[in-house]
Order: C-alpha cells, then structure tokens, then sequence
C-alpha cells in the first residue's frame, strides 16, 4: 500500500452495514472480532453501530461517528449491487471523488478468469476507489477494501472500508489494516493469556483480587465463556522502545494460586492443545458421542492434520447403537442407565477397541429440555475416558439450555483428553 498523511490513532468506532444484521438475519461476527483485536492495539473503542443498506441513515451514521472517533471501520456493504453503497457513502463522508482503481480492476478480473468466468458489468464497480485512498486488496474475494484519511473539522481522520463475508474480513484485516494500524499507535501491547477449566470465574477472581486491585501496567483482565475462564495479562508499552518485562513476574504469582486449573498459557483451544499433545507422543484419539451428537468429533475434525492423530468417531445415540456398534453390555444399561459412570466406560473402552487407538474419550448425558430426572436431571453429562486400558470417567451437572450442555459436554470431554495425556507425562 501506498503512504497517505500521517495521522495518530487512538480510537476507533465500528459500523456494521446490512439490514440482514438488523432484522437478525446475518450474526454480526464482524464487530465482535474487529472489536477484539483493537483492544488487542490498544485503540479505545467506545462506540459500536449497525446501520441497514440505507444511504441517507448509513451517511450519518459515518459522519456521527467521525465526531466521535479518529477512525471509523465500516464493515459490508462493498458488494456489487445496487445496494452496496459503503465505499460510495464513505467516499462523500470524507469529500472525495470515486476513481477507478486499475489494480483493483485487474486483481477483479483475475479473479473472474480463475473461475473461468466472465466479469459481470456491475462487478466493475468494485474497483471504484475513493481519490488518494489506499486500496487493500481481497486476497478471499472480489471485493477490495479502502483506507481513506482526510481532515474533518479541522482534524485527522480516517475510513476503513471492509467487506461483510467473515472469510474475507479477516484476512484483509491481517493483511492490510492490522499493520497500517500499528504504525499509528503510540504504545504496542504484549499480551499473555490463561486459560482454566474446573474453577468459576468469581472463585477465580477472589483468588486474584489483590492482584485485580492493584493493577496499573501490566493490567489483569478476567473473562468467561462457557465451561472455562481466561485471564488475559497486558503490558502496555512505548512503541519502539526496550522496556521490562512485567507480565512474567505476574503471571508466575497467577500460576502460584490457581496453576491447578490452568491448561493453557498462550492462545491455543483445548482441542489444539491435545491434537499437539497426540503429535508429540505418537499416539491417536477416538470418540464415541451420545449427547453431542458428534459436536467434538466436529470440533478436532477442524484442526489441519488432525488425521495423523484422529482415527474416528461413532455417534450413538441408541441403545441398540450402544450394544452393536460399541459392545455395552445390555445389562449394564438395564441395570445403570445410559446417563451413567458404566456406560460411559463402557462407550469408551468400545469405541478404542473399535478404531484401535491409545485414548478413546465418550460422553454420554441428558442435553433437555426433556428426560431428566430427580436423580439424573438435565445437564447430567458423564464423560468416560479408556487411556491404553486404564478407565476413568467424570460426572458433571450443567446449567444452561440445550445447546450450553452440549457446548460444555464437549469443552469437558477435551479437557479430560488433555488431563489423560498429561498426568501420563507428568508421571512417566
């Protein structure tokens, strides 16, 4: 990208584009991500809007927004039709012209020929660009983005204009504005995060609340999402400058309190870190699921060359599935029930024998609204584990609706995975 005035970021509001955001057709995926990472830039955020393909609301909208903010990022809006009038509106927003842009009009038709077809006419309106903008490229689809800076009211300012589809904002995001954006903050930001299970997330912070209290830079920040809580440790300091390292120190005393709960110190998901784990020690996973009706196998399945560890699943939901596929014995349903300790054991030590692999994880349990009861109420979940013949398993009772019990059914069933294949090294 080219170079354009230089101009100091230190907030930014975000504004959504799409009626199908507002009529609650589309999820607004987008704002929660830009969102995240200007915090993870240090950028104060105060403001966010979604505004519908209506170009007399969407140009007000841009122009509150720039009495608020040194930058405002737009999302969506950059298609070819009619209604697509983000780069247009923005364009106004900050007394510009729309030009053709030649490369943006290249990389369109590159894209068209790549897919052996031809240009549609509307599509060329996508190469328009606001005069002086920096164009960023679409490296996932046809729509470019622009950056546009100019002065408004007697001050620095700056548009971003990014696609809608999820796929294709991100990765223009990280390409393209992520380092244009780092280059016009004054501090940069080290962050480390810690994720635990086992632990709620008020226990977690009674544990840490004189470290909470105190905090100035590095700053401690709690988070929770079903089924785990995450700490993220920020440091803030001078861009380009040498400055100590305060978060270790930090984030050693946080180990010291609560390092039994804690599994992992870094970025990675629960299915990431026993996916490294298997790889490290040659080994292979399987699943069998009831309740989750496939949720983790989905979930590992995700990962790229998770085939070198991940033989297989079965979803049994049935009985009958549970005796013929698995081996559960009959009796052990008869007797304890599906929703029980044995029949998670068994599911496991099944389903190993089945897909022949060192660990084998199941989970069996009652995901509502209906067939609980007093001594197995919804959100009985047990988790079976059968580790190179050694059986374990787990009960937990989980509150939340339908979907809850099964997000963190199987966040649990990860979680006993990695504990399996960690007591194993930890004691080997």
């Amino acid at each position: 990208m080219k170079k354009t005035n230089d101009i100091l970021i230190e907030s930014a509001e975000i504004v959504a584009v799409g009626t199908e955001l507002l009529i609650g057709q589309t999820l607004n995926t987008n704002t929660y991500y830009l969102a995240n990472q200007l915090t993870l830039l240090g950028i104060n955020s105060y403001y966010q809007s979604v505004v519908g393909d209506n170009p007399e609301r969407l140009l007000a909208m841009l122009k509150t927004a720039l009495t608020r903010a040194d930058l405002v990022i737009t999302s969506g809006g950059l298609g070819p039709t009619a209604d697509d009038v983000t780069m247009e509106l923005a364009a106004e927003a900050a007394g510009k012209k729309l030009v053709l842009d030649p490369v943006s009009k290249q990389s369109i038709e590159d894209y068209f020929t790549s897919m052996g077809r031809t240009v549609s006419d509307n599509n060329w309106k996508q190469a328009m660009m606001p005069q002086g903008a920096l164009t960023m490229p679409n490296n996932n689809g046809t729509a470019p983005g622009a950056i546009i800076v100019f002065d408004y009211a007697g001050k620095k300012k700056a548009i971003a204009c990014l696609p809608g589809p999820p796929g294709e904002l991100e990765l223009m995001f990280e390409q393209s504005l992520k380092p244009w954006l780092e280059r016009r903050v004054n501090y940069e930001f080290e962050h480390r995060f810690l994720h635990m299970m086992g632990i709620g997330e008020a226990n977690a912070e009674l544990e840490i609340k004189d470290l909470i209290e105190r905090q100035t830079n590095p700053s401690v920040a709690p988070y929770a999402s079903p089924g785990e809580v995450c700490f993220r440790i920020t440091q803030r300091k001078m861009r380009g400058q040498a400055e100590a390292d305060l978060i270790s120190p930090l984030v050693e005393e946080i180990k010291n309190r609560l390092g039994q709960y804690i599994y992992e110190d870094g970025a990675r998901t629960l299915p990431e870190i026993v996916f490294a784990l298997l790889k490290e020690k040659n080994q292979t996973i399987s699943f069998a699921e009831s309740c989750t009706a496939g949720m983790i196998s989905a979930k590992f399945g995700a990962i790229a060359g998770v085939s070198e560890v991940f033989t297989g699943s079965v979803v049994s939901y049935s009985n009958s599935s549970k005796e013929q596929i698995l081996g559960v014995p009959s009796a052990i349903l008869q007797q304890y029930g599906a929703v029980s300790k044995e029949c998670a054991e068994a599911m496991a030590s099944g389903v190993r024998k089945v897909m022949n692999t060192d660990l084998a994880i199941s989970v069996t349990g009652i995901a509502g609204p209906d067939g609980g009861t007093p001594d197995k109420p919804v959100g009985t979940v047990f988790l079976g584990a059968d580790y190179r013949g050694q059986l374990t398993f787990e009960k937990h009772i989980i509150r939340g609706n339908r979907e809850k019990i099964r997000t963190v059914a199987s966040l649990r069933a990860f979680h006993l995975a990695w504990r399996c294949l960690k007591e194993k090294s930890d004691n080997s």
